[in-house]
């Protein structure tokens, strides 16, 4: 019997198509989404979190040392402080009176100028910090409303031009940064020093004041700095990168510190990268398998 040509099997039997229909209409009926089209997506949405993440975690990284910094710089003149500066002064200005002999008199007044010197230090050392960190916030005040107002908020914490320059020999510059005269600080030291280690560290002192605002500060809401979306965007991939199985057991999903925060943040911007590819390895393997 002579076979019929090739082309008798018309189109009707070409399986090839019909399998492909079938497909189709099959991925229809239970909703099925293209695996490579899912992992866009998730690629998609994470990167851009990351991106917001990220950059919300570099400010505020800076922005915790710049505190902590500000925060370490106050302690060191707040008479509430043990180990204050002014407390070992007034130590070696004891010790002087005490001593006997010139070579004693001249051990003991060594001691009380280094001491002084100490002062005129952290006063100076201070100074740089509030205004390193008066700048980092003025080139950040847009973030949020709470940024700003806590820039001014420790503006507020200086007295006035009149008094800083009385008490202390002390003054500001047109743009609110505080300048010190080592000569006009150890002036206002020798001849009213009461009055200046008041100023300077006592209960409504300038560094108390200061020092009290940041830790307040460093004790508020994440939010408050960075903003709710931004906040929500730092937890989301801090949430990704833990259920890619990296131990992030320092972070408290509860707390409303942003000290508890900074921590986790800080790991995340350091290995962020290669946290999200673990992330976005894991989702591919998923969608393939589903």
């Amino acid at each position: 019997m002579a076979v019929s040509s090739v082309s008798s099997y018309s189109p009707m039997y070409d399986w090839v198509n019909k399998a492909n229909s079938d497909t189709e209409a099959l991925k229809s009926r239970i909703g099925y989404e293209d695996s490579t089209s899912s992992t866009k997506k998730t690629t998609s949405s994470s990167y851009s979190n990351s991106s917001a993440a990220t950059s919300a975690s570099s400010f505020l990284l800076n922005y915790k040392q710049s505190l902590t910094d500000l925060e370490s710089a106050s302690k060191k003149l707040q008479l509430s402080e043990r180990n204050n500066v002014f407390a070992k002064y007034e130590s070696a200005v004891a010790a002087l009176s005490k001593a006997g002999s010139e070579d004693a008199k001249k051990a003991a007044q060594e001691k009380v100028n280094k001491a002084q010197e100490d002062i005129i230090s952290a006063v100076k050392d201070f100074a740089d910090k509030y205004n390193s960190t008066i700048s980092f916030l003025e080139s950040n005040s847009n973030r949020s409303a709470g940024a700003a107002r806590q820039l001014e908020s420790l503006k507020r914490s200086l007295p006035t031009e009149n008094a800083m320059q009385k008490a202390l020999g002390m003054s500001t510059d047109t743009t609110g940064k505080l300048q010190v005269s080592d000569e006009g600080l150890k002036k206002a030291l020798n001849s009213g020093y009461d009055l200046a280690k008041d100023v300077l560290g006592g209960q409504y002192g300038i560094a108390q004041r200061t020092g009290s605002k940041v830790t307040s500060i460093l004790d508020s809401s994440i939010d408050t700095v960075v903003g709710s979306k931004a906040s929500s965007a730092l937890t989301s991939n801090q949430n990704q990168s833990s259920a890619a199985g990296l131990d992030y057991s320092d972070f408290s999903s509860d707390s409303s510190s942003m000290s508890a925060y900074f921590t986790s943040f800080a790991s995340f911007a350091k290995s962020g990268a290669y946290n999200l590819s673990n992330f976005y390895a894991v989702g591919m393997l998923m969608n393939t398998l589903a």
